[in-house]
């Protein structure tokens, strides 16, 4: 019986009785990210999944063309292979926090770095378990994408392009990810659509699908959910799980909420849907 990944990118800190016990040799996970590009001393006490806020992502690696940083990634990752946890990569193909050097390249070494960068990830980590494989993707209008895709860059076109909102950028990066991780869950992530441009990332995911996207997860950046009641926050995954036909993971998480008391009753109204629904 397939359970339900459950990951939690929360901005808080549990006591060691609610948490740890909680995910401790269980089939699901409870994470959170590295604190200014450190694994906390006191990480496992709290969790069992980490991914690297910023150190994974292809900007933070490849800062000059060829040249690769992998200490900051190699920390989480290390960390989950020490300690029996989990790690997730964060991300591969992303319109923000690209290198800088990509600006201005053509189409066709855009290709050639792009490959590049998913083969250099593929050696460094060759049994990734899970990773953000396209991150941020969405059109919102105008030619514009919830993240700076096209802005400067040949990200797009590099990838095969977004004819009408086909997304075949989308779907060529997923190819080339399954290509070099067969066993690895591979991610679609967005930011926000439990509150903004749902139907949107519906379409997107239903569309990459039909156009053999080997996608095995949608995982929803559930930033800017205070206040929203328990009834809305079910319904809302619900939704998107029954029209994707996707699992759902909570990749991000938090609640920007002061007092104690009203922060509390926003993870009561949220976490236990995430953590006991497969």
């Amino acid at each position: 019986k397939k359970l339900f990944l459950s990951a939690l990118a929360l901005s808080c800190v549990f006591s060691t009785q609610a948490l740890a016990g909680l995910a401790d040799n269980a089939a699901k996970f409870v994470g959170n990210i590295t604190t200014r590009g450190q694994v906390r001393s006191d990480f496992g006490t709290y969790w069992n999944q980490i991914t690297a806020e910023n150190e994974c992502k292809w900007a933070s690696i490849e800062g000059s063309r060829g040249n690769y940083n992998w200490s900051g990634c190699d920390a989480a990752y290390n960390w989950a292979k020490q300690n029996g946890g989990h790690f997730k990569f964060h991300a591969l193909v992303w319109g923000s926090q690209y290198p800088n050097w990509l600006n201005g390249l053509s189409v066709e070494e855009t290709k050639k770095a792009i490959t590049a960068w998913f083969d250099a990830v593929a050696k460094r980590y060759p049994d990734l378990e899970m990773i953000d494989v396209v991150n941020e993707a969405i059109r919102t209008g105008n030619g514009q994408y919830h993240s700076g895709y096209g802005n400067n860059n040949n990200i797009i076109p590099a990838l095969g392009g977004d004819n009408n909102g086909d997304y075949n950028f989308v779907t060529t990066a997923f190819k080339m990810a399954r290509e070099r991780w067969p066993k690895a869950v591979l991610i679609y992530n967005d930011y926000n659509t439990l509150s903004w441009q749902m139907n949107e990332g519906i379409e997107l995911i239903q569309t990459i699908v039909k156009n053999g996207a080997p996608v095995d997860v949608y995982g929803q950046q559930a930033h800017d959910c205070k206040g929203m009641s328990k009834s809305d926050f079910e319904s809302k995954l619900t939704r998107i799980h029954n029209e994707t036909g996707l699992p759902l993971m909570i990749s991000e998480y938090d609640i920007g909420e002061a007092n104690d008391s009203l922060q509390k009753n926003n993870y009561a109204n949220h976490i236990p849907f995430m953590w006991e629904t497969e």
